[in-house]
């Protein structure tokens, strides 16, 4: 432990492991081709993620002609950077569920994911896809006397829905808990497998996929229009499956609260813990084994911040780092990552039409962390919304519902906006001094002309781009474990050069240049 804290990161080339999720490190590279000409199909998606090529497949079974949008290369954002649990038990969900939604609410809910769980095991055995599936079970636990009683909490919850919870009072995991509650029959996986060979089948049917094809709007019109930076795509439906919503016509910018935490792979030199665990501790902990060629890999996951608020985020790395060499026997750490998650007032996604005000319009968002087994709960409810079929689950995921026990959250969430906005544009950044900059870093700085946002990367290039994210003009703050500018209201991100990464931003920060005597 001495040793190790002798080496703290200082910057992200120090952390320990690959810079990569074990999904993107283990699968090839995908190479389908750009939108060269104006198109016209069935159905549009944008977004090459879990839920876009899950419903794509679903619509071309049923006939349909669809397309697939990808700005980058399909599988390699939110989902590609999951720890991969397909399971119905969130965290401590049903209570929260039940008061809102009564207990009808939270059994739909329940129902729904397990026929998800049970629905892509079954395309995985029909497909005969090799994606490392495994059937087991599912634990949400608490390490502090305090929370002892949530967790009994969500087991009578869950009792009195049908959902086959019991409770534990002690587990695999090699520390104590207070309690947790678990779940059999659920499943993990390998996602990225999983959703090439679903791309495949795809393409193989004649389904269509363009990558580096960035959609920048919708068009309304006897038949809707996604508008890409490389042309347009026509359809009688349109389907926005971009973790957060590039279009907004119904504000879903005042409903998401964008969420960031963090990941290590790493081999032990004992034995993995059976099963998926994860803590309801506000600083989290995810703890699930994937099995590998040379020795399985254990993900330990969690920590969150308000993505944009993280601070030094190379020391959330550095807290789970600790947490899990004090806790495990480690023979290595290979891989780190991170992720970012949406979640609404009431904890259930937005999946339906996305307003009253475009038709055949739909979305599916807000998943807070959840989104293997809600991927196909979005996939079923889209492509029934699609196809004309009524959904028993559709009422519960509408994305125009309104809560009152959800105003709250809402309220709190929007005067945090409000007061982020004002703050960051009102706070004195420090003097331009781009010689002060060390490789890998980034700063906001007050130039001549107003702030500037300049990084060093690497190889001490300098970047230098306009503070203001091109979604609602928030001021940006340096991720330095990531090196890149994430927006502290709403979650969009972009490179250390200032290419927009993330939703719901489409547009790159624009660039700025410096006279000579600046430099």
């Amino acid at each position: 432990m001495d040793e190790y804290r002798k080496k703290r990161p200082e910057t992200s080339q120090d952390l320990p492991g690959k810079a990569a999720s074990l999904w993107l490190d283990t699968t090839p590279e995908t190479d389908f081709p750009v939108l060269e000409r104006p198109l016209r199909v069935d159905t549009a998606i944008v977004g090459g993620g879990i839920v876009g090529l899950t419903t794509a497949l679903l619509l071309q079974e049923a006939g349909l002609n669809v397309a697939v949008i990808e700005s980058g290369r399909i599988v390699t954002g939110v989902t590609a950077n999951t720890t991969a649990k397909i399971t119905a038990l969130h965290g401590i969900t049903y209570q929260k569920l039940v008061s809102t939604f009564g207990h009808e609410g939270a059994q739909t809910y329940a129902n729904a994911n397990q026929i998800a769980i049970a629905k892509i095991a079954a395309l995985i055995e029909k497909e005969a896809i090799d994606c490392d599936f495994q059937w087991t079970f599912a634990c949400t636990y608490t390490v502090s006397e305090k929370n002892a009683g949530r967790i009994e909490e969500e087991v009578r919850a869950t009792e009195k829905i049908g959902l086959p919870t019991y409770f534990m009072e002690t587990t695999d995991l090699p520390y104590p808990v207070k309690g947790a509650i678990c779940l059999k029959d659920q499943a993990r996986f390998h996602p990225r497998k999983y959703l090439l060979a679903l791309a495949v089948r795809f393409t193989g049917s004649g389904g269509l996929i363009f990558e580096s094809t960035r959609a920048i709007g919708i068009k309304k019109g006897r038949l809707p229009e996604v508008v890409t930076e490389r042309g347009s795509v026509r359809a009688q439906d349109i389907i926005i499956a971009t973790n957060y919503p590039f279009f907004d016509p119904a504000f879903y910018f005042t409903r998401l609260y964008p969420i960031r935490s963090y990941v290590y792979g790493v081999r032990l030199n004992t034995p993995s813990p059976e099963g998926m665990y994860i803590s309801i501790e506000d600083q989290f902990h995810s703890v699930q084994n994937h099995p590998m060629e040379g020795g399985d890999i254990l993900l330990i996951g969690g920590l969150q911040h308000k993505t944009g608020h993280g601070g030094n985020t190379i020391g959330y790395y550095d807290r789970l780092e600790r947490f899990a060499r004090e806790n495990f026997d480690l023979k290595s750490i290979d891989f780190h990552w991170s992720t970012q998650d949406n979640w609404t007032p009431d904890n259930v996604p937005y999946i339906g039409p996305a307003s009253p005000f475009h038709k055949n319009l739909y979305v599916a968002t807000g998943f807070a962390g959840w989104g293997m087994a809600h991927s196909m709960v979005a996939a079923t409810i889209l492509s029934d919304a699609v196809l004309g079929r009524h959904s028993d689950w559709a009422p519960l995921y509408n994305p125009t519902r309104f809560k009152p026990s959800g105003t709250y959250s809402f309220a709190k969430e929007n005067i945090h906006v409000a007061k982020t906005f004002v703050e960051e544009r009102l706070m004195k950044a420090e003097p331009l001094d781009i010689g002060s900059l060390q490789p890998d870093e980034g700063c906001v700085m007050q130039g001549g002309h107003g702030k500037v946002a300049v990084a060093k990367d690497s190889q001490g290039v300098i970047h230098a781009v306009s503070p203001v994210c091109t979604h609602l003009g928030c001021i940006v703050s340096w991720n330095n474990a990531e090196e890149t500018w994430d927006c502290p209201c709403h979650g969009s991100r972009f490179s250390g050069d200032g290419q927009v990464i993330h939703a719901p931003a489409f547009k790159d920060l624009e660039k700025k240049h410096f006279k000579e005597e600046e430099r």
